[in-house]
């Protein structure tokens, strides 16, 4: 049975790839014909290569008070919000099964493929700190839940995806706030973890970052040095399995970035003080100024081709959004609707 009647499928799978993300799931509800179309991994892959997929960035943000529009509620209650850089359009995603009330706090959120992964974090009504594992489908634009974390609750760990199939977790610190050096790989498609080898040291509260096709854990602290975190990062070789742990040339060359993330060019950037700084040969290169209404930033995503920046002029102020051209260097505020300027704690970005 062809797809359309009487047009090549061909044609038709054209058809089905300059259709926009958030209607695969009606497109896929019309017929099994139709249905299986989308389904196909080919359908992804031709998107890309024919420059029809989309870009969107998910951010983990605090709802505005209705009474004081440019406030956040004295307790945050966060949700997940979607923006499509491309258009400036924003959107509120449905929220978490089990979760009615507000996103775990201190969660782990990262992009991998088509499917959006929510780790673990704090219930905002009981502040019982879960590992439990949320994956929605932009596809099917539903939410499924995925097997726990195997090590059981840990909080304030690192998470980062290969943005393809594996999300990584490490460090963090248990229910008696013991300082964790474990770390645990979950497969999202299989909806499985796998033990990775320990790391060196004891990470609390440090960063994940997948960047030259290695997992890199950055700073953390131990359990009996609390505040004062490790000199150094370590590095996981996804081929040989083992791990690296070097002097932290991240540390070490800035004063306080506030987070990574690799470019779309494969790139490292971070912010720091008032620049954004590109990382070429071990040593940080000066990239742009930061917008000067930004004094306080709150994420940096990348996609395609560009860095988005979530930021204010001063902590607790509503927030401002910027995208900047890797080529030209150059920052374009975006609009951003009042429902949307509260408090960003996460960013990722999938393509589609």
């Amino acid at each position: 049975m062809d797809v359309f009647q009487n047009l090549p499928q061909d044609v038709a799978l054209q058809c089905f790839i300059r259709v926009p993300f958030n209607h695969f799931h009606s497109i896929r509800s019309v017929c099994k014909d139709w249905k299986a179309r989308v389904d196909i991994p080919e359908l992804l892959r031709l998107r890309n290569s024919s420059g029809k997929a989309q870009s969107i960035v998910v951010l983990s943000q605090a709802r505005v008070s209705s009474n004081e529009k440019t406030k956040c509620l004295d307790a945050p209650v966060y949700r997940l919000v979607v923006l499509e850089p491309e258009t400036g359009k924003w959107s509120e995603m449905p929220s978490l099964p089990e979760f009615s009330n507000g996103l775990p706090l201190f969660c782990g959120m990262v992009g991998v493929g088509s499917d959006l992964v929510v780790i673990g974090g704090y219930d905002p009504r009981t502040w019982e700190c879960g590992s439990s594992v949320f994956v929605f489908d932009f596809l099917t634009y539903k939410w499924r839940r995925g097997v726990d974390m195997p090590s059981g609750a840990r909080a304030f760990f690192g998470c980062v995806s290969d943005c393809e199939r594996t999300v990584f977790v490490a460090g963090g610190h248990d229910l008696e706030k013991n300082a964790l050096k474990s770390v645990w790989a979950y497969d999202v498609g299989n909806d499985s973890w796998t033990q990775l080898p320990d790391m060196a040291k004891e990470r609390d509260e440090c960063e994940g970052l997948f960047y030259d096709g290695k997992f890199h854990v950055i700073g953390g602290y131990p359990t009996n040095m609390q505040g004062c975190p490790h000199q150094s990062n370590e590095i996981f070789d996804t081929t040989t399995r083992k791990w690296l742990e070097c002097d932290d040339v991240f540390l070490d060359t800035l004063d306080t970035p506030k987070c990574y993330v690799e470019g779309t060019d494969k790139k490292l950037y971070t912010d720091n003080d008032n620049d954004v700084v590109v990382l070429d040969d071990d040593t940080w290169r000066f990239v742009a100024k930061l917008p000067t209404e930004v004094a306080d930033t709150s994420c940096l995503v990348s996609f395609l081709g560009h860095l988005l920046l979530i930021g204010a002029s001063k902590y607790g102020e509503p927030k401002s959004a910027y995208k900047m051209d890797l080529n030209e260097h150059i920052w374009t505020k975006v609009n951003v609707p009042v429902e949307y300027t509260g408090h960003v704690q996460l960013g990722c970005y999938l393509v589609i």
